[in-house]
């Protein structure tokens, strides 16, 4: 062999060394950040997507929002009550079992952060019970997701978000706190978009605040039309089916807001839901969770709701809205 033979030999054999070993180091800091690998993303797809179509009146073009609830996230550490441990543990299980996985809501939340930021939606909202008690470990892990998302989101909370249950030594003062470091946490949201609105009822499993209330007044003045976000779905007024599903999964009880129901209103949240019922609302569609199945139906002769089965089973809502 000649020398130059030799001489390039060695080069390749340098240049393959090198590159071997970056692969190694790439590959350890992965697995050290715990992030995935983009084979490994690539793998991640919901196990189901439930479709719902709004018509919006003389809407130009087509807008798609993203939709998850009840992912029931759980870090189990300390913070947790020692008595209460057990308990918890069970409930990450629970939820595993009933979405019918072998991964748990905490493990699975990075790999929705970048299906989603790999999506085309318009817009992603976020329904409720996203983390399972408000402990700070529990809030900061679906918080580090949320600040990683590159799409627009709205996020209303339900008492799973706010509440500390299970927990040693926390107040709820404590958990709210948690919630207001991570995001906005006002009585309503709203998202404008040129041919509607979406508007999202804060922490729906409390009454409506009087606040809350005249926001909404003024909100439903401009007439333009309207996507409600809750957490708690609203009872028909044309249909006993959801109170009959909602009665046959949860012992008993209409878990939605309505009279009658497991959530029953007072003055000032009753009148909120005669602004949903009235003949002449500008609301179009309501979207929901909190019931942990799917239902689609009528309010009334006018208003649209889907009840969205939860994300702890790795459900996708996707919302298409589009003119007549």
């Amino acid at each position: 062999m000649n020398r130059n033979y030799l001489k390039k030999r060695l080069y390749c054999i340098v240049l393959n060394t090198i590159e071997v070993v970056c692969l190694l180091i790439g590959t350890v800091l992965i697995l050290a950040c715990g992030r995935k690998t983009p084979d490994e993303m690539a793998d991640f797809q919901p196990v189901s997507i439930e479709e719902v179509h709004v018509t919006i009146p003389d809407m130009e073009g087509e807008k798609k929002i993203y939709f998850l609830s009840d992912l029931h996230l759980i870090v189990e550490n300390d913070e947790v009550d020692e008595e209460q441990r057990e308990f918890v543990h069970d409930r990450v299980q629970a939820f595993m079992d009933e979405g019918k996985l072998t991964v748990s809501a905490l493990d699975v939340w990075p790999d929705w952060v970048d299906y989603l930021n790999a999506s085309d939606a318009d817009y992603l909202l976020f329904g409720g019970d996203m983390v399972d008690f408000a402990s700070h470990a529990n809030v900061e892990a679906f918080g580090e997701g949320l600040h990683k998302l590159t799409i627009p989101w709205m996020y209303v909370r339900a008492d799973h978000d706010t509440e500390p249950f299970y927990l040693a030594g926390v107040e709820k003062e404590d958990s709210v706190s948690y919630q207001n470091a991570i995001a906005p946490n006002e009585d309503v949201f709203v998202q404008d978009f040129d041919d509607f609105c979406i508007v999202g009822w804060n922490n729906s499993t409390s009454q409506l605040t009087e606040n809350g209330l005249a926001r909404m007044k003024e909100i439903f003045a401009n007439d333009k039309p309207i996507i409600l976000l809750t957490h708690v779905p609203i009872a028909p007024l044309v249909t006993d089916s959801l109170a009959e599903a909602s009665a046959e999964t949860w012992g008993d009880r209409a878990l939605m807001w309505g009279e009658g129901c497991y959530h029953y209103p007072d003055d000032t949240t009753r009148e909120f839901l005669q602004m949903i019922y009235a003949e002449n609302t500008p609301v179009k569609e309501i979207l929901s969770g909190h019931l942990h199945f799917t239902w689609d139906g009528m309010v009334t002769e006018q208003v649209h709701q889907h009840v969205f089965s939860p994300a702890f089973g790795e459900v996708l809502g996707v919302i298409t809205l589009s003119g007549e």
